[in-house]
Formats: structure tokens, C-alpha cells, sequence
């Protein structure tokens, strides 16, 4: 049973959501008409069935009714959940919507459209919900608002705001102290909010520095070569920022050698081990520099290399780089998805039928996120957040293994590893 509520911040939602999957048809190859259940939809036992009153039945069996029905209402109330996400309706105008319009809110509607189909899930399995949907519109001061709103003050989990101003503006404003506040999407460190109650389920570039060290440290072996490879650029700078000491942590007789240019790297590559190097450049020209002097070192003698690199190169097109594969490349990656399962196809079917259009990664990350905090809620109601740290979820898209920080809160550190095989990253 799930009761979808929304309130005032959602300004005629249910025109201007549907203005806003018109747009998307019009300007997308995959029509979005009907392209979700509106925020302000008030379907009272979505997912779920209510049986009709039978005038017949006998008294006893019409007040066991009315005490399962109590007794689901106060489920509904004890499992209030806010979402708050920048749909940012009071930007829109709906008879001349914009390209723009559409891009602004496609990340809450995708989310949104994902979470909405975990929860009616869990409903047709018995579990009960209250849904409030609010439009936190990217706005500091609308994000005030909402956290001081009854919305919020009556919410057992509070899902949102996305973006890092928002979620500082929130957690600085919420009364309601001991509810978690979940960061579905935004990668900021979460030392950077100082909320002990936010819970960050998208890995930081500190954890992917973190758990790549430790992959190094496990492929390493006596005459191997560690390498890191120093570049000016920021996506270089952040991943590599602190990788030795993990690196050490994790293997304290490990030696690791810093080099800042490819002269730098030739002189002490070895044909006697693994040479393996470590590079967090996004760079193209730095890329290229590395790949082609590793290409021609390879052509002259007998070298063995292992590639270990920024998550950010699943990203990049690596094709024109004939031997790019014979590197071995790695990186980490938050996304779990494997596009093959049935799991996963069940999964893009109900929500093309439902909304028109094929699950974007934030949508199988919205679905996620309703079915483990949606798990969990159902299961322990209001002591939920004493099992974050004991009950590992892997979901479609996102896996969550978290630890806990007094002055952080709760993080997660699940990731996967991706190697290179043929012309892409592919999932080990």
C-alpha cells in the first residue's frame, strides 16, 4: 500500500509533468507521453488491492477488517517518506516548453519514475508507504522551506535534495535531526557537509583512490613495478591524491615510484616484472602522450604492462589505440549493471510499459534506492537506520556497503572493477 502525496511546492504538477513529456516526445527519439505517475497523483493503494466490503460478512470478520486497515494506516504513517528532487516545475511555462525545460527536470523525473517502481514492488508484497513528493526547484531557500515543512518534521527517511548546494541548505535547516538524509546522486565527499545523518550513496573519488589502491595492492607481486603517473589536470590531481598512503595501507613493503613525464617512466620500466602504472589523467593529450609511449616501448623489448586508470576513461574512446587492450586497463565503477540478466530486462520492460520510454541510469538508481531503504523500513520501521552498516545490498545499478562516521555519516564504499576487453569497459 502506498499513499502518494504531494504538497504546495508542486505547482499544478500534473499538467506541467505532462507538458513536459509532450516536450520529450517532440524532441526524442523515444516518445515520453504519459511519461510518469504524476508527483500529485493521490492513488491510495498503488501496487496493491483492497477487497470490497461484503454487506453479508459477519460482524466479527467486518472488525478484523477495520483493525487490518488501522493497523496499515499506521504502517503508512510510521513509513512516510519525502522525496525531494529538482523537478523545478516553477521555472516551466507549459505552452512554450524549451529544450532546456526539459533537460532541467529530466534527472528528477528519472529518478523519480525509478523510486515510484521500486515502491509499488515492495506494495504488491505487502509493504505500506507514504510518498511525498516535493520540488525542491534547485533553490537554497526553497530547500530551507521544505526542511522546516510538516512534510519533512513527519518523514521516517528523506530521500533528496540531488545537488550539494541543496543538500547543505537542507541539512543546516531540517528539525527533525534523527531521520536520514539520503544523497541519491551528488559524488561530493561527504566531508565536505558535515551532516552525521546523510547518508552518500554514490562513491566519492576518494573511495574509487581507495579501492583502486587496494586492487593494486592485491596484483602486485615481488619484481613488479608501481608507477604513478603525475599530471597537472584536476581529474589527475584528485585520484591520485592520497593513492600512496592507501596504497602503503594496504601494503606496507609495497615500492611505488612517483614520475611526472615519460622520460621520467622509461627510466624505470622492467622487463623482469609487471610494470604496473597507475594514471588518473582525463587529459586527451596527456592520454595520448602515456598510450603512445607505452605502444612504442612495448615494440622495442619485452615489456608487461598493467594500466590502472581515473573511472572516468569508461567515458573516454580509447578505439584509435590499437594496443590499448594489450595494457590491461582498469578502473572502478559505481554502476553494477549487467544489461544481460533477466533481473535486468524484467526491470526495462515494466518501466517502458509504464512510462513510454527505457530507464536511464538515475532511474535504475532511483529504483535501487526504494528497494533497500523501502526494504528496510518495512522490516524495522523507525530503528531502519541501525542495520545501514550490517545489510550489503546489491541492486541492478548501484551496490551499497557502508560505513559509518560520527562527523560524515553513513558512506559508501561498494564498487566494481571494469577492464577493457574489445572496444569498451566491460564488468569483470
Amino acid at each position: 500500500m502506498i499513499s502518494v502525496l504531494n504538497r504546495r511546492q508542486l505547482l499544478s504538477g500534473n499538467k506541467l509533468l505532462l507538458a513536459i513529456g509532450l516536450a520529450l516526445s517532440l524532441g526524442a527519439c523515444t516518445p515520453r507521453v504519459g511519461v510518469l505517475r504524476s508527483p500529485d497523483h493521490k492513488g491510495g493503494n498503488l501496487g496493491g488491492t483492497t477487497s470490497p466490503k461484503d454487506d453479508k460478512s459477519p460482524g466479527g470478520q467486518e472488525t478484523n477488517d477495520k483493525a487490518e486497515a488501522g493497523l496499515k494506516g499506521k504502517r503508512v504513517l510510521e513509513n512516510s517518506i519525502a522525496l525531494v528532487l529538482p523537478f523545478q516545475l516553477d521555472r516551466l511555462t507549459p505552452n512554450a516548453l524549451s529544450t532546456e525545460d526539459v533537460k532541467r527536470s529530466a534527472i528528477a523525473l528519472d529518478f523519480y519514475q525509478g523510486f515510484q517502481l521500486g515502491l509499488d514492488e515492495l506494495a504488491k508484497n505487502g509493504s505500506s508507504f507514504s510518498l511525498n513528493v516535493l520540488d525542491s526547484r534547485d533553490n537554497e531557500m526553497a530547500n530551507v522551506a521544505i526542511a522546516k515543512s510538516e512534510d519533512v518534521a513527519n518523514a521516517a527517511l528523506v530521500v533528496g535534495p540531488v545537488y550539494p548546494k541543496e543538500i547543505r541548505a537542507f541539512g543546516a535547516s531540517v528539525s527533525q535531526k534523527g531521520v536520514l538524509q539520503i544523497n541519491p546522486l551528488a559524488a561530493s565527499k561527504a566531508s565536505e557537509f558535515n551532516l552525521p545523518n546523510l547518508v552518500s550513496l554514490t562513491p566519492s573519488i576518494d573511495i574509487h583512490t581507495k579501492v583502486m589502491a587496494g586492487k593494486v595492492a592485491h596484483d602486485y607481486s615481488t619484481g613488479d613495478v608501481v608507477v604513478i603517473y603525475n599530471t597537472a589536470d584536476n581529474d589527475g590531481r584528485q585520484f591520485l591524491s592520497g593513492f600512496v598512503s592507501e596504497l602503503k595501507r594496504a601494503k606496507p613493503n609495497i615500492q611505488v615510484t612517483s614520475v611526472s613525464s615519460v622520460n621520467q617512466l622509461n627510466e624505470v620500466l622492467t622487463t623482469t616484472g609487471t610494470n604496473m602504472i597507475v594514471a588518473g589523467t582525463t587529459d586527451k593529450f596527456q592520454l595520448r602522450t602515456l598510450l603512445n609511449n607505452l605502444g612504442k616501448k612495448a615494440t622495442e623489448s619485452f615489456y608487461l604492462f598493467n594500466l590502472y586508470g581515473h573511472p572516468l576513461w569508461d567515458r573516454i574512446d580509447f578505439s584509435s589505440y590499437e594496443d590499448f587492450a594489450s595494457f590491461n586497463p582498469v578502473i572502478t565503477t559505481e554502476s553494477h549493471l549487467k544489461s544481460w540478466t533477466g533481473e535486468v530486462k524484467k526491470f526495462r520492460d515494466s518501466y517502458y510499459t509504464l512510462y513510454g520510454v527505457h530507464p536511464s541510469d538515475h532511474s535504475y538508481k532511483g529504483y535501487d534506492a526504494a528497494r533497500y531503504f523501502g526494504t528496510l523500513l518495512a522490516k524495522y520501521g523507525e530503528n531502519y537506520r541501525d542495520h545501514l552498516t550490517k545489510e550489503r545490498f546489491n541492486g541492478l545499478f548501484s551496490a551499497y556497503e557502508f560505513s559509518y562516521n560520527q562527523a560524515s555519516g553513513f558512506v559508501n564504499s561498494a564498487l566494481s572493477f571494469k577492464t577493457y576487453r574489445g572496444s569498451s569497459f566491460q564488468l569483470n
